[in-house]
């Protein structure tokens, strides 16, 4: 599968507009105000500008601040008794999600870019054919990468919000693949408690329940790392002769750990 849920280790949260703006006081040695240190310096150090972020992306991703670059990383788990015990480093991991100093996303957690224009507008993703589109919140509801001419080499995202801005359904397709994702939340609570989804790829149908337990948060309330539980059901297509392929059932464990890096 060339997406998969392993990428979706950032989900949406609350929409929230604001900025976040770097301090510009100055001090001199003894920590005296910048009033202070303005009357008795001759040399005043120039105010810094303030930091023009908007977090509606960063929201949108699952994170709350003025996030500048989130490093995840995914182990694999085995449950012993009723404690995950992490193991080596998985290959399914999203590993990096980045935001410019507007509050832009560069890099979201699908492995997707953006460039943007000088004026902010959305100008390529993997090439020049990609598209982006938002809702009139700002919100990234749609994300078309193309890769070339062919339509095989290319994929298309689209998201829904809930009533609180927490997205609670993503698809993706692709040539002869994709996926829906249905999240759900426990009260007012700002990242999901589960997730359900249903997959194709080629013949292979599979479907997946994906129980979040969230054990570090950082003081931003952003969290840092996260267990995560599978049930797992695979199967085929039904196909003449054979309409009751078999059914494959299974479960996995991970952890997830990311670092974060605010401006």
């Amino acid at each position: 599968m060339k997406k998969s849920i392993f990428f979706l280790t950032t989900l949406a949260i609350v929409f929230v507009v604001s900025s976040c703006k770097q301090n510009g006081k100055t001090t001199d040695a003894e920590g005296t105000s910048d009033s202070t240190a303005v009357a008795d310096s001759a040399t005043v150090e120039e105010e810094k500008p303030n930091l023009d972020y908007n977090t509606t992306d960063a929201t949108s991703f699952g994170f709350k601040g003025c996030v500048a670059k989130v490093v995840t990383t995914t182990y694999q788990a085995t449950l012993e008794g009723n404690k995950l015990v992490k193991g080596i480093v998985s290959n399914r991991t999203d590993s990096l999600t980045t935001f410019d100093e507007k509050g832009r996303v560069t890099l979201d957690s699908y492995a997707n870019p953006y460039v943007y224009d000088a004026d902010g507008k959305f100008i390529k993703g993997r090439s020049k054919e990609s598209k982006m589109s938002r809702d009139k919140e700002g919100r990234i509801i749609s994300y078309s990468n193309r890769e070339n001419a062919n339509h095989w080499e290319g994929y298309d995202y689209s998201f829904e919000y809930d009533k609180q801005g927490r997205i609670k359904a993503i698809e993706w397709g692709g040539w002869e693949e994709g996926e829906s994702y249905a999240l759900t939340y426990k009260d007012d609570q700002l990242y999901p408690s589960s997730m359900h989804i249903d997959g194709q790829a080629c013949a292979d149908i599979y479907k997946t329940d994906i129980r979040y337990k969230y054990t570090k948060f950082d003081e931003k309330g952003n969290w840092t790392a996260r267990e995560m539980y599978f049930d797992i059901m695979q199967t085929t297509e039904e196909y003449e002769g054979n309409e009751n392929p078999a059914k494959d059932y299974s479960k996995e464990y991970y952890i997830q750990e990311r670092t974060i890096t605010y401006y």
